[in-house]
C-alpha cells in the first residue's frame, strides 16, 4: 500500500538546556510517518521560535539550529490530510505565545469557521481561549469537549510548558519516555528507544500530561470513551519495532501473515513480500505455509513513498523507480505476492506486470488487511470512494484488473484476531465511523478533497 502517511510528533523538555539535535534526530526516526514537510518549534530567550520547511527532515530544517540549546521544543513531520502542500501550512504552527503540532484529523473543524487546515483551527481555538482569560489546560479541556476526530497533540507555551494530549478514543498512538534527564513524548516508542531512552508509558485515550523543565506537573484523564485505535497503525503506519498500548507491531504483523496463510492459502513456490511493511506479514505467511520466502523485490534507497506525490500522474511516475526485481528469484516460478493492503491498485498492477516480464510463471496475491471500501476522516488520506478499487469490485474483478492469477484479502474478523485487540477503528473496511457527531459524508469528501 502506498498512501499518504499521517504525521509524527515529538516533544523534549529538560531542566537544563539541551541541544535541539535531540528533537531533530527524533524527527528523523519518525520520518516514515510524513515526508512532505518538517519543523521544530523551540523556546529561545523567552520567545517561541519556528524552523520548518518542505521535504524530508534534513531538507526542511536548517541544520544551523540543531546545536542551539533550549529547555523546551516540539517537532513535527507532516503530510496533509487537509489544506495544501505549502510551507505556510507546515507544522508546528505558532502565534508567538502558543505553538501546536499534532497527528490526526479534526473531523469537525469546518464547523468553527473558515480555516485552511485543522491545525490552524486548533491554534486559533486555544489561543482565543487563553486570550479570553482561561489557563492553557482549561483551553485544552474545552478543545477536547468540542473537537471530534483523531489527535495526538502537543501544545507548548511561551513559558516552555508542554502539554501532550491523546484524543478520547486513542485513534493515534502517543508515548511518554525519558532520554537521560529529558522527558520525551513521541508518536512511537521505537524513536524514544533509538534515542537511547526508555519508555515510561503509553498515554491513555483522553489523557493530558503537562511537562515543565523535565518534570511532569500534571497528569489527568480529561475525557475518555471507547478506545478505537487505527488498525493501520498495526498493519502499515508504525515501525515494526514499535509497540502500541502494549501490543508489539511486529508480532501483530507476523500473525496477520499466519492467519492469511491458514485462511487464504495459495499454490506458490516462493513467498515474495512487497517492501517494507509487508515483510513481517510475508514471514508469517511463509512460516505457516511452509513456502520459502524470497526477497525478490528490492526498494531503491533513493525512492520516496509514492503516496507523497500530489497527483495521480506523479504517483505512477514514482512507482517506476520504486523497486528492483531479482530475476533469478522469480523466473519460472509461481509466486505468492504479499502486500499489506491494496488501495487504488496502481502499485500492484505495475508490480505484477514487471514480475511477469521478469519471468514469473504465476502470481497469487494475498493481502494482510481487509478490502478498503470507505474513505477515512480520522487522519489517513485515503482517496475518494470512487478511487478505491474495492469499493465496487470483488476479489475476482480486482484480480483481473491488476493481472494476478488469484487474489484474496483477510476478513475484518481475521484482522482483529491477528492484531490481538478488539479496540480498533475499522471504518475504512466497514463504513462504521466511530465519531461523536453525525455527518454528511458527501460534504466531508468536499472539505477533505476526496472528490
Amino acid at each position: 500500500m502506498y498512501l499518504k502517511e499521517h504525521c509524527g510528533v515529538i516533544a523534549v523538555s529538560s531542566a537544563s538546556p539541551l541541544p535541539l539535535k535531540l528533537t531533530y534526530e527524533g524527527l528523523k526516526l519518525l520520518q516514515h510517518r510524513g515526508e512532505e514537510s518538517a519543523g521544530i518549534s523551540y523556546l529561545e530567550a523567552g520567545k517561541v521560535k519556528l524552523n520548518r520547511g518542505l521535504g524530508l527532515v534534513e531538507e526542511a530544517i536548517d541544520k544551523a539550529i540543531i546545536l542551539s540549546y533550549t529547555t523546551s521544543s516540539i517537532g513535527h513531520v507532516r503530510y496533509s490530510t487537509s489544506g495544501v502542500s505549502d510551507i505556510s501550512e507546515a507544522q508546528p504552527m505558532s502565534d508567538g505565545y502558543v505553538t501546536v503540532a499534532f497527528n490526526g484529523t479534526i473531523t469537525n473543524f469546518f464547523k468553527f469557521g473558515n480555516y485552511p487546515t485543522d491545525t490552524s483551527f486548533i491554534l486559533d481555538f486555544i489561543s482565543k481561549e487563553v486570550k479570553e482569560g482561561k489557563t492553557l489546560i482549561e483551553a485544552i479541556r474545552h478543545f477536547m469537549e468540542v473537537a471530534d476526530g483523531a489527535y495526538s497533540l502537543l501544545v507548548m507555551d511561551i513559558k516552555g510548558d508542554i502539554y501532550a494530549v491523546r484524543d478520547p478514543q486513542g485513534f493515534r498512538p502517543l508515548v511518554l519516555g525519558r532520554v537521560n534527564n529529558a522527558i520525551v513524548v513521541a508518536s512511537e516508542d521505537s524513536a524514544i528507544r533509538q534515542l537511547g531512552g526508555i519508555k515510561l508509558k503509553d498515554l491513555s485515550p483522553g489523557e493530558v500530561i503537562g511537562i515543565r523543565e523535565g518534570n511532569i506537573f500534571l497528569n489527568e484523564i480529561v475525557n475518555s470513551s471507547r478506545k478505537t485505535t487505527c488498525a493501520f497503525e498495526f498493519i502499515y503506519f508504525s515501525r515494526a519495532d514499535s509497540s502500541i498500548d502494549g501490543n508489539p507491531v511486529y508480532i501483530s504483523r507476523i500473525r496477520l501473515g499466519e492467519i492469511l496463510a491458514k485462511k487464504h492459502p495459495a499454490p506458490g513456490e516462493v513467498v515474495v513480500p512487497v517492501p517494507d511493511s509487508s515483510r513481517p506479514i510475508a514471514l508469517g505467511f511463509s512460516r505457516a505455509s511452509g513456502i520459502p520466502l524470497e526477497e525478490a523485490l528490492i526498494r531503491t534507497i533513493s525512492s520516496k513513498r509514492s503516496f507523497i506525490m500530489p497527483t495521480q500522474e506523479a504517483r505512477i511516475e514514482a512507482l517506476k523507480e520504486k523497486f528492483g526485481i531479482v530475476e533469478s528469484a522469480v523466473k519460472g516460478k509461481s509466486l505468492v505476492l504479499i502486500d499489506d493492503s491494496i488501495v487504488r491498485g496502481n502499485t500492484m498492477r505495475r508490480l505484477i506486470s514487471r514480475l511477469r516480464s521478469a519471468g514469473a510463471k504465476e502470481i497469487h496475491v494475498r493481502v494482510g488487511s481487509p478490502m478498503i471500501k470507505y474513505p477515512c476522516y480520522m487522519g489517513i488520506d485515503f482517496p475518494s470512494a470512487s478511487e478505491l478499487i474495492a469499493r465496487s469490485k470483488n476479489e475476482e474483478k480486482i484480480s483481473k484488473e491488476i493481472g494476478s492469477d488469484s487474489l484474496e484479502f483477510l476478513t475484518v474478523d481475521e484482522m482483529i484476531s491477528a492484531i490481538g485487540t478488539t479496540s480498533l477503528c475499522d471504518a475504512c473496511f466497514t463504513g462504521n465511523y466511530p465519531l461523536k457527531g453525525n455527518y454528511n459524508f458527501s460534504s466531508l469528501d468536499k472539505i477533505f478533497g476526496k472528490v
